[in-house]
């Protein structure tokens, strides 16, 4: 009945999600189990407990109102310690600027391929997406299959890096590193892979090096990333994304981030845990307040709230050019000076989705093969937007692909994609080793000119 009555609502269609989405929502919360006498497992364990449930859930209550902005913990982070448990790879950090850090990771091979690979990180999350733990790391599995490997590691701005911008990243993120894995390597080409935003710059970087730059880059690899934001915020989640990228929400995160001067990593992270508000917000607060239980102890939700600031003006940036005017998929972009327009990127990529998506939804990720003009690879993987990136060898990983040339509809690929039983990061390395030269005798670890500065995962990480 009410949601007939918002589709009866004469507003516009933009209007009209969002009065969808808040609808949701509240019929979302107001559902019997997110209340007490409507729960039955915290009734049960209240009686078991002899109360203490309910009174360990108030003070666990208390806790997220005033240090988690109200909403629910989900993972004991201390549980999980930077360079002990997480980002364990040996390393070192052999440059360091008031952006980011470089870190070289020690060769677990005799001979490695002679042209070094790069990891391009989100610049809203850690790094150590890539570096998550034992068994579950991208960077263990490269160093197994003979690369050398480099990872930026940025730092969480506050107010004061308020100016800091996308051509910042590239500037004094991407483009340093280049230089000094080059100086290190002495390779002319570096290969590039980045996740979500990260793979985004990695692709405007393509786009931007003038020809035959040295160093260059070999290939790009960009792991569910989204470069065309035609209707966007329909795709995800049937729109959840709309309220956020709609005026209102754009003018609401435009006065938060001209005040503070970046918006907080902690208050993105709440809005994009209400896309999936269930499975994200109302039953972990229900096992957490009604039932009094601790948080789960899992890396990837650790890694997950270790969230990294965006700077005022970089929020602009993506806001404004990327999402509302799409001026990168357009071709009318501008990133430090430069035009950077998809069809100038002449290096074979390769792209990865996950099927389970809910913040890049595959089908707006497969949209960018229909914008580079070279040698694309395009993959399906299982799970979702972290966990089908962390995807290790199971006996429940599986991937598709094709051989056959990409079409433009989505829908059409997966009809004619083949199923992989396996692990698509076999195929990636696979695609990788081809394009990343012949064996050679490790590097050394920093040089003369970019001596170590400290073992990884370095000092970023715990900003």
């Amino acid at each position: 009945m009410v949601q007939e009555l918002v589709e009866a609502i004469p507003v516009h269609p933009n209007d009209r999600q969002i009065l969808r989405f808040l609808l949701g929502e509240m019929v979302d919360a107001a559902a019997p189990p997110n209340f007490f006498l409507g729960n039955p497992a915290a009734l049960r364990r209240a009686w078991s407990t002899r109360g203490r449930s309910l009174l360990r859930g108030a003070v666990q209550l208390a806790e997220d109102l005033t240090g988690n902005l109200g909403m629910p913990q989900m993972v004991d982070g201390d549980r999980f310690v930077k360079g002990r448990d997480l980002a364990t790879s040996a390393g070192s950090v052999v440059f360091r600027n008031d952006l980011m850090e470089l870190i070289q990771y020690r060769p677990r091979t005799e001979t490695v391929h002679s042209i070094p690979l790069l990891f391009s990180p989100p610049w809203v999350n850690k790094y150590y997406v890539a570096d998550l733990a034992p068994g579950r790391s991208i960077v263990e599995s490269v160093l197994d299959r003979g690369h050398t490997v480099f990872v930026i590691s940025y730092r969480n701005p506050g107010q004061a890096m308020r100016e800091t911008g996308a051509d910042d990243y590239l500037l004094s993120g991407l483009l340093p590193a280049l230089e000094v894995i080059a100086e290190i390597t002495g390779a002319e080409e570096v290969n590039i892979a980045g996740a979500c935003l990260g793979g985004l710059l990695a692709l405007m970087l393509a786009a931007w090096l003038p020809p035959r730059h040295v160093p260059g880059l070999a290939s790009v690899t960009a792991f569910n990333t989204i470069a065309d934001f035609t209707d966007f915020t329909q795709l995800t989640q049937g729109g959840l994304l709309g309220p956020l990228l709609s005026k209102y929400g754009v003018a609401a995160l435009e006065a938060v981030t001209a005040q503070s001067g970046y918006l907080s990593g902690r208050a993105l992270d709440a809005a994009l845990r209400f896309l999936r508000a269930n499975e994200f917000v109302w039953q972990p607060a229900a096992s957490r307040w009604l039932e009094g239980r601790s948080p789960f102890a899992m890396d990837v939700l650790a890694w997950n709230a270790d969230a990294i600031n965006v700077t005022h003006r970089t929020q602009q940036y993506v806001m404004h050019e990327l999402w509302m005017k799409n001026a990168f998929a357009r071709g009318t972009a501008i990133l430090a000076g430069r035009p950077v327009r998809p069809d100038r990127i002449r290096q074979d990529v390769f792209l990865s989705a996950a099927a389970d998506d809910h913040i890049v939804p595959w089908p707006a990720a497969y949209r960018t093969t229909a914008l580079l003009p070279g040698d694309v690879r395009f993959v399906l993987v299982s799970g979702g937007h972290v966990a089908g990136l962390l995807e290790p060898s199971h006996a429940k990983a599986r991937y598709w692909t094709t051989d056959k040339p990409l079409p433009a509809d989505s829908r059409a690929w997966l009809g004619a994609a083949t199923e992989h039983l396996d692990s698509w990061r076999n195929s990636w390395t696979d695609w990788l080793a081809e394009r990343s030269g012949p064996r050679r005798r490790p590097p050394p670890t920093g040089s003369a000119r970019h001596p170590v500065l400290q073992a990884a995962p370095g000092s970023y990480i715990h900003t």
